[in-house]
């Protein structure tokens, strides 16, 4: 019986490969007269269905690289959303206000540098250390620098630890020849080797000795001054690290309450204003509060993109005279030296939904200069996971508008304020809300403590990159307002007969009068405008789609073995088929073994009740 099932399932498997199923060359494999053909198509089919595996799994794994293109595109509109621009002065606290604030010590300074006598060092001494090889003049400190080793002038190149290459004057010339020098010969070219020289012993002594001497001569020059707060400064100056005063910039400026109350104001800065050929008034700008550069004006900013807010101004015409002109005033010198190295205006260009990072962003216009800002406009579309890796967050955990700078400058913000309990002024962010005090204090450089916590905080900001508010990355669309700047000599006079027709009157005798120009101030001009309504539009795209996937596998189905979805249609019925049989055949042979231990049950039954009785 068993036999026969057995024959029944292997009839069944291959009437299924002979004649019900529509793959190519299967049906050989069963049909073929003869072992050997049958052999060679059962080797040919189980390549092709090798090589089908094999492409099938390769068009998978490509498929699961998520492989994308970006596609770019132009077109013409007829009208454009104009950006923001957001205008600051490079001399950020008014000169009437500057008693009034922590930055009186710099004009004190000032005033009392008056009082010391002034030297012109002699050009000889200058011109002498300029012929030693191994000197340098610092222009700062008015003094020439001499060095022992000679691998670290200019003049040298540096070959191992303890050997450099330098000019031949090292080795030749009888006057500027130097000690340790010698001349060598390296496959056939004449090299000028030097040893280098590791100062130690006496010459630390010495350097010692002269440090000491310098101390005690800058502490009676400190004490010869009475005024305190001008010692401060001057200690901190002289100990800065960098001839510039970079790492002392943050203990120069003035507190951001400060900024905030004592900022240029709008008709101090903004002389004329003009939108499209129609005049803009102070309404039309909104104050922006920055930690760096106080009052800052910013004209077509509508705040957070929210239903029911504002939207930006539609600009239809191109060209250098539609947009926006300015014409600022801007003092050609700052009242106090320390305050700030550059004189002018900074303008930065930016979203209207988002505020301005005008220390990172932007540009900044010289006095008695007309600045052109040519605009473009472009949008762009990124994707998000599995493709990409784009955020699709429009607001950060601190409420504001998603930027990747924004995020950054969060993410380190909340690392210092953790660490430190302060934070730098380049962390904080420009608010539109008069907000005189931060959440934090600033970070005091001049405090040991506070400075070592600040830096060692930025040089390891990269263990903060787990949390979830520094994972910065691109936002998935965003619109970009890219520029070009040119810059040509304002014509001062054109403004200055402009005025001068204006103010024609009478006075009081009868004869016309004009109002004189005042050279209290310098003018500068920014003219911000589109060069044309071209907007390139970039959008990410994936290359390979689900439908590409399956065209693929079904290509590969039916190029190797002619399979299409019907095959596996038939497959799985014969499954189900084999499976029934099977079933049937485990059934039938489950009663029969119950039918064979029946009689012999009865059997034993019949004996033992005859015994007993």
């Amino acid at each position: 019986m068993n036999t026969k099932k057995e024959v029944e399932l292997e009839e069944l498997a291959k009437e299924f490969a002979a004649n019900k199923v529509s793959a190519a060359g299967v049906s050989n494999i069963v049909l073929s007269r003869s072992g050997a053909r049958r052999c060679l198509w059962f080797i040919a089919v189980m390549s092709c269905i090798t090589f089908m595996g094999y492409m099938t799994v390769k068009v998978i794994l490509e498929y699961l690289s998520y492989p994308k293109v970006l596609i770019i595109e132009d077109e013409i509109l007829h009208k454009l959303p104009f950006p923001a621009v957001t205008i600051c002065s490079l001399n950020p606290i008014s000169s009437h206000y500057i008693k009034d604030t922590s930055l009186k010590k710099i004009l004190d300074l000032k005033q009392i540098q008056k009082n010391f006598t002034a030297e012109v060092r002699n050009a000889s001494v200058r011109e002498d250390c300029l012929r030693e090889l191994l000197c340098e003049w610092s222009w700062f400190e008015e003094k020439c620098n001499c060095v022992k080793n000679p691998c670290l002038t200019e003049y040298c190149l540096a070959q191992n630890s303890s050997q450099c290459s330098c000019l031949w004057s090292f080795c030749e010339n009888d006057v500027l020849k130097v000690n340790g020098c010698r001349i060598v010969y390296e496959g056939g070219d004449k090299i000028c080797l030097c040893n280098g020289v590791s100062s130690g012993g006496d010459d630390d002594d010495e350097e010692e000795d002269y440090f000491m001497q310098e101390y005690y001569r800058f502490m009676e020059l400190i004490d010869a001054i009475d005024h305190h707060e001008v010692k401060e400064l001057i200690r901190l100056i002289k100990s800065s690290g960098t001839h510039d005063l970079v790492d002392m910039d943050e203990a120069l400026q003035p507190t951001t309450k400060e900024l905030y109350q004592y900022g240029v104001t709008f008709d101090s800065l903004v002389a004329s204003c003009t939108f499209e050929g129609a005049r803009c008034h102070r309404e039309n700008f909104t104050v922006l509060y920055d930690p760096l550069y106080g009052k800052c004006y910013m004209f077509n900013f509508v705040g957070n993109d929210e239903t029911g807010s504002e939207k930006p101004i539609d600009i239809q015409t191109y060209g250098s005279m539609s947009g926006l002109q300015l014409l600022l005033r801007v003092t050609d010198e700052n009242a106090l030296d320390l305050l700030r190295r550059e004189i002018g205006a900074r303008v930065v260009i930016h979203d209207p939904h988002i505020l301005p990072f005008v220390a990172e962003y932007g540009v900044n216009i010289r006095p008695k200069d007309m600045t052109a800002i040519e605009l473009s406009y472009s949008k762009i579309e990124r994707l998000t996971k599995p493709w990409g890796s784009c955020s699709d967050h429009y607001r950060m955990s601190n409420d504001e508008p998603y930027t990747v700078l924004g995020c950054e400058k969060h993410c380190v913000f909340r690392a210092m304020t953790e660490e430190c309990n302060c934070t730098m002024r380049h962390l904080l962010r420009g608010a539109v809300l008069n907000k005189l005090r931060p959440a934090f204090p600033l970070c005091n450089v001049s405090v040991l403590e506070q400075r070592f916590c600040s830096e060692f905080v930025m040089e390891n900001i990269d263990t903060y990159r787990e949390v979830p508010e520094c994972d910065c990355r691109s936002p998935c669309s965003e619109a970009v307002y890219s520029y070009t700047v040119a810059s040509s000599k304002l014509n001062e006079n054109y403004y200055k007969t402009a005025k001068a027709i204006r103010t024609l009157n009478f006075d009081s005798e009868g004869r016309i009068k004009y109002m004189n120009y005042t050279h209290t101030k310098s003018m500068l001009g920014v003219k911000v405008y589109f060069n044309s309504f071209l907007v390139s539009s970039q959008k990410e795209v994936p290359s390979y789609s689900w439908e590409t996937l399956m065209a693929n596998i079904g290509g590969n189905l039916g190029f190797f073995m002619g399979l299409t979805l019907v095959t596996f249609l038939e497959i799985a019925e014969f499954i189900w088929d084999f499976i029934l049989t099977a079933c049937r055949r485990i059934s039938s042979n489950r009663k029969r073994d119950q039918g064979d231990r029946f009689p012999y049950d009865e059997t034993e039954k019949t004996r033992k009740r005859r015994g007993s009785f």
